[in-house]
């Protein structure tokens, strides 16, 4: 049986049994249902530090409540997690995925930074003018030149200096590539630098999904106590939530953000949101905190009864893989917090748009020689693509922001709660199908069935 929750979430426990949970839950004066990834796109929270009013009395972790946490089964996520097909597979990448995420980078980093993109072109395509016109100039004068040098000799040392401001300036060509092999190199560097942020990030992210679900699993399969196990898989699941809070720079139970949505759907009470906004530490090292609690409780009771039948010689392996799994997803948040943090040292944006206009600067100069009026065509494209690749990675450099591009936390989150939701579910199944009734009559089906 499990412990009485707060008031504060009773009624929207005691109606998540019926047929419309949501009509009940507002009938009875709670607050209403709020589907968390529409809600959060209507209202994403600010990015700001913490806030945190008057801490309440500390209490000891061990005083968290226990929620029936599997009888909030219709207040779900989303509806897109409600379908069972969405429980079974998971979201991969496709080819009109990987086109809509570069096209959505793209436009993104334009729209954010539009004012230096727009600024940078108009400065290099007007310099690029600027030197088609005044090699024209060279030109024309040294064709007048040379023609009045054939006519009068008087006039063959002017003649030889027009020339020669041409000769050398297409003698530069060599130093501008040197110049342009350093930049290019600079950028690639520095774009996988951002590149490398964002997909180290998402690697942090798998890895905090597939602990997660291990836990769960080890939660249902080895430990014998309905509360406490209901109480492991309601702080896995906030562990996720609390994970993303903590990389945008806010807590749970500030303005915006996914404690109140918690409490609704029984991940959380009010009395336990409380005591994590109260806490001094991180909250997602009190979700932490808590399981490792939780899990001395199990080991707690008497006659090892917190165990599964047939568990008795592996409950030191089962506490040791349990508890090394807490430390992998402390590793983990601490990594993520380690990439928020860092960024890239200045020293790389100021390398690369100093390289980036000298290059363009002097190209200009030799470029406007050779080709003419086709310089300005030349640097226009040419910048154009170059500023694309510099403010993609300036966008990629905090991977966990709000922007389209960066980490779906809260389509992760969904996952892992949808996932975790599901162990619980079946668990009764797996009972059932490894029961000895099963297993006999499997015995008796292979042993008679000769059909195939």
């Amino acid at each position: 049986m499990t412990s009485d929750p707060p008031q504060a979430t009773a009624t929207a426990s005691d109606t998540a049994g019926s047929g419309d949970a949501e009509q009940q839950v507002q009938s009875n004066g709670a607050a209403p249902v709020v589907r968390f990834e529409d809600d959060f796109r209507e209202n994403p929270p600010k990015n700001k530090g913490y806030a945190r009013g008057p801490r309440p009395r500390r209490t000891s972790i061990a005083v968290v409540l226990g929620l029936d946490w599997r009888q909030q089964r219709d207040l779900t996520v989303s509806e897109r997690y409600r379908q069972p097909g969405n429980l079974r597979h998971a979201e991969v990448d496709d080819e009109h995925g990987k086109s809509e995420f570069f096209l959505t980078l793209l436009l993104q980093s334009v729209e954010d930074s539009l004012p230096l993109f727009v600024g940078t072109i108009l400065f290099l395509l007007v310099w690029a003018l600027l030197c088609s016109f005044c090699a024209q100039l060279l030109r024309d004068q040294a064709a007048a030149d040379a023609v009045a040098a054939y006519a009068d000799q008087d006039t063959e040392e002017v003649a030889s200096r027009a020339k020669q401001w041409l000769e050398d300036i297409t003698e530069c060509k060599s130093a501008v590539s040197i110049i342009g092999t350093l930049f290019v190199f600079t950028l690639v560097f520095r774009f996988n630098a951002c590149y490398d942020r964002w997909w180290e990030s998402r690697i942090f992210w798998g890895d905090i999904i597939t602990k997660c679900i291990d836990l769960g699993v080890m939660n249902r399969r080895w430990f014998n106590h309905e509360d406490l196990q209901n109480q492991i898989s309601r702080f896995i699941v906030v562990y996720s939530f609390a994970c993303k809070a903590l990389l945008r720079g806010t807590s749970l139970n500030e303005e915006g953000g996914d404690g109140p949505r918690l409490v609704e759907r029984g991940l959380l009470s009010q009395q336990e949101l409380d005591l994590m906004d109260g806490s001094p530490s991180w909250q997602p090292f009190f979700c932490l905190e808590t399981l490792r609690a939780i899990v001395v409780q199990i080991y707690g009771i008497p006659d090892m009864k917190g165990f599964k039948p047939g568990t008795s010689k592996l409950q030191a392996q089962i506490f040791r893989n349990f508890d090394n799994n807490l430390k992998d997803l402390n590793t983990l948040i601490g990594s993520c917090v380690r990439v928020r943090a860092s960024g890239l040292p200045a020293s790389y944006d100021a390398i690369t748009m100093t390289s980036f206009v000298t290059f363009f600067l002097l190209a200009s100069v030799v470029w406007s020689v050779a080709i003419g009026w086709m310089t300005p065509i030349i640097v226009f494209f040419a910048s154009v693509i170059i500023m694309f690749l510099i403010l993609m990675g300036t966008k990629l450099v905090d991977p966990f922001g709000l922007d389209k591009v960066d980490i779906p936390m809260e389509s992760f989150c969904a996952q892992i709660e949808a996932q975790l939701r599901a162990i619980d579910e079946r668990n009764e199944t797996i009972i059932e199908v490894t029961s000895d009734a099963a297993r006999s009559g499997l015995r008796r089906r292979s042993m008679f069935d000769t059909s195939g």
